[in-house]
């Protein structure tokens, strides 16, 4: 498996093994750097720091795992449309807590609705993308992975 074809590249693409391989390492990075990104920045800055470089690693984060979802829906025959729908509710939810880190007073509707449709759209994403078989044969974004062997 070419690790930069599969979080670098949005082209062609990848069976459900692949898939899932590409996001046991990306929630594993993203716990590992968020974690000590949210240390450095707490030690620097407090919960503003924190909240920051937190942020920064999420984006960060984004683009390989905009790529992993292009190409696993590239393999389910989706437009990319709904993984760029995905993807910008990740950087606005992002970009919302590094700029209001702490709400007091509890969440606000904001927040939670965020939270409701990006848990929604993740749940699509875990099980549509993650569980069903791709598109049987070459489709419009090239040849079936299952019937091309391993590069």
């Amino acid at each position: 498996m070419n690790l930069q074809h599969l979080f670098l590249n949005g082209d062609g693409r990848i069976g459900r093994q692949d898939f899932w391989i590409g996001m046991v390492i990306l929630i594993v990075a993203n716990i590992v750097l968020g974690f000590v990104a949210g240390l450095v920045g707490w030690a620097a800055a407090g919960i503003w720091g924190a909240a920051i470089l937190a942020g920064l690693v999420g984006l960060a984060m984004t683009l390989p795992a905009y790529f992993l979802l292009v190409k696993r829906s590239n393999d389910r025959d989706y437009p990319q449309t709904y993984v760029q729908a995905l993807m910008a509710l990740n950087i606005a939810f992002q970009i919302k807590n590094m700029v209001i880190p702490i709400e007091v007073g509890g969440p606000s509707l904001l927040s939670m609705l965020f939270s409701l449709a990006i848990a929604v759209a993740g749940l699509w994403a875990l099980v549509d993308l993650g569980f069903f078989q791709g598109t049987r044969g070459p489709n419009r974004y090239g040849p079936d992975p299952l019937s091309v062997p391993a590069a």
